[in-house]
This record gives structure tokens, sequence and C-alpha cells, in this order.
């Protein structure tokens, strides 16, 4: 296959010229969340820079209009601009314990000199299309120790469009105690997703690793005939049964902060409204008191360490913990939430419990 050619140059660029051209820097949609590195973080940074250490190259690309995208580097220049504006303090290595730490209009002209004319190296592609700029990210990033979300939110299609921006952005998902930072919550949406349509499809659980999160967006990137009515279907199916899990929820919803846990809720929650075992309001209210206990009890049971006293949570807890994103570790959360969930139904106590 004739490969095709991408003119890519190494430019130098100084501090200065880089915190002059910030206006006109573009970050993609597929870039991580911005300014994620600690002031700590950042501080080592500059103090590099003052030292005259090297630091990794930056990656732009021209695009067709004139503009320029930042491939690349991202949290290196929020660190560098956020410095030069005096939005975080530094102190230099070296210096005395009682050394204040100061701001960059605090440092000695010739550290501000040292700073502004640092040179960083800039490769610059020139009009590379899309595809190719999401997969260099993605492999930049392979040593950077990048989680599955940001890698995830490199991709494209319906499926990362659904996953990233409908499912993410639900009311469900939005009330959960899960933080938002690193796409935890794009990252559970996509658990649910693969599962979802796995059960619909194959009558199976997927397991939830990158690549095979990373697989089933771009088998559902562009999907058409056939593959398109079961994503229509499919999706809407998930949207349903998470409206009806925020409604059964309600507050209890902010309590939950493992996304393992929630995803086994999820889909034993879609089980039995598939199953139609949801008749009336007060199966609902059974339900929500049934996930408020077991939540509540796993919670406890942590705490009690060695005092631990329900072996039967003891083992979900590990199932929880232990290899979460594997099918079989799935299935079996899966069977034995369904064993508690029959159990608080003919019982109203947590399995395991005396």
């Amino acid at each position: 296959m004739k490969m095709k050619k991408r003119k890519r140059i190494v430019e130098e660029w100084t501090v200065e010229k880089l915190y002059k051209k910030r206006g006109t820097l573009a970050f993609p949609e597929y870039q991580r969340q911005d300014n994620l590195w600690s002031d700590s973080k950042k501080g080592l940074l500059i103090d590099s820079i003052l030292q005259d250490i090297d630091i990794p190259k930056l990656y732009f690309n021209r695009t067709k209009e004139g503009s320029i995208e930042v491939i690349d580097g991202q949290q290196r220049l929020w660190a560098i601009w956020g410095f030069l504006d005096g939005e975080f303090r530094i102190g230099r290595a070296g210096s005395k314990g009682d050394a204040r730490p100061v701001t960059f209009s605090e440092l000695p002209k010739t550290d501000r000199d040292t700073i502004s004319d640092f040179i960083l190296q800039v490769t610059v592609f020139r009009r590379a299309d899309e595809d190719y700029l999401r997969e260099l990210f993605v492999r930049l990033q392979l040593g950077l120790l990048l989680n599955t979300g940001e890698k995830l939110h490199a991709a494209s299609g319906l499926m990362k469009q659904f996953v990233f921006r409908k499912l993410a952005d639900h009311r469900f998902i939005r009330g959960l105690g899960i933080p938002e930072r690193r796409y935890a919550r794009e990252t559970l949406c996509a658990q649910i997703a693969i599962n979802s349509f796995a059960r619909a499809k194959v009558k199976e659980f997927a397991r939830t690793r990158y690549e095979d999160l990373l697989a089933f967006f771009q088998e559902y990137e562009r999907p058409q005939g056939k593959d398109a009515t079961f994503f229509e279907s499919a999706t809407k199916q998930i949207i349903e049964a998470m409206s009806l899990l925020w409604k059964t929820l309600g507050d209890e919803t902010a309590e939950l902060r493992n996304r393992s846990f929630v995803l086994s809720v999820y889909l034993l929650f879609e089980e039995v409204v598939r199953e139609k075992e949801l008749k009336s309001v007060s199966d609902e209210r059974v339900f929500q008191k049934f996930v408020q206990k077991v939540w509540k009890r796993l919670k406890e049971e942590g705490k009690a360490g060695m005092g631990r006293r329900n072996r039967e949570l003891y083992e979900f807890d590990t199932m929880l913990s232990s290899a979460p994103g594997e099918r079989y570790q799935i299935e079996r959360r899966h069977e034995r939430l369904r064993e508690f969930f029959e159990y608080f139904r003919s019982t109203g106590k947590v399995k395991g419990d005396r």
C-alpha cells in the first residue's frame, strides 16, 4: 500500500514565542482535559527550564485554514503559560528551606530572561488528516500513563459520540459520586455500552480493557444497514433503562462511587426491566432499597477489615476489585448480585447478614 506523504519539519520556538502565540493555538477535541498537572509538577517543569534541562518536544499541526493545532504538549503549555501569568509560585531547586516560593514577576530579571529565551523543539505537521493525528496522539501517550478514558477520547465515530456526549451527559451519570476528571465517567459509560450491546446481540458479557472498548468504538464508528438499525435500538434501550434507574435510585445515586459496582447495578437493572420484573412503583422502591443497603453494607464491611462478618459481601467485594474488567468477573458479579437481589426481595435482608 502506498503511504500518504505528510510534510513534517522541526522548528525551534522560544517560551516567549509560545506565550505570544497562545491565542493562535487550538486544542483538538481528542486532547485530554486541560490543566491536569498539580502546581508541584508544573513547578518542576519551570525549574527544569531554569536549569536548562531538556524537556520533551511539542507536536503541532498547521491546518489548511492556517490555524495551529496542538497535538501533544498541552500540559507543558498550560504550565508555562500559567507561570508567566502568575497563577502559581515555584521554589528553586537547591534553595534554602526558608526561601519563599515566587511567581514569574518576582524572579530576578536574569531568571525571567532565561525562561523567556528557553528553546523548545516543535515538530510541525502540515495539513495532516484527523485520523492520522488521532493515531499519532495515542501513540505519543503510550509511555505517559494515559488511562483508558483519555485514550478512548482520541477515537471518533457514532459510538464515541454516543458514549462521550449523550450517555456521559445523562442525569444518572452526572448524579453519581464518581469524579469527573480524566474521563472516569466516560469510561464507565463505555463499559456499560459494550456489555449492554453484547448482552443484546450474543447474550454474553464483554471484557472492558482499552483494546476491547476501542474495537467496540471502531465496530460502530459508521454502522450501516442492519448494524445501524441495531445501533439505534440498542442505544435507545440503554437510555430508557438508565432514565428509569435514575428515577428509581433518586438521591441515592450520589452515594455510588465505585465504577465496577455501578456497572453491575446497571446491568442487573437493565435485565430486570427487560424481563418486566418491575411491575409497580413498589417494585422500583424495593430495588432502590436493595442497592442502598448492599452499598452501605459493602462500605461497612470494608471499614471492618479483619472484623468482617459477611462472607458473601467479602467475596463480592473481591470481585469488584480483582480483575474488574475481565468478562468472567463481570459475569460472576452479575450472577452474585442477582442472587443478592432475589434474597433481598424475599427477606428484606442482605444475603450473608445475620
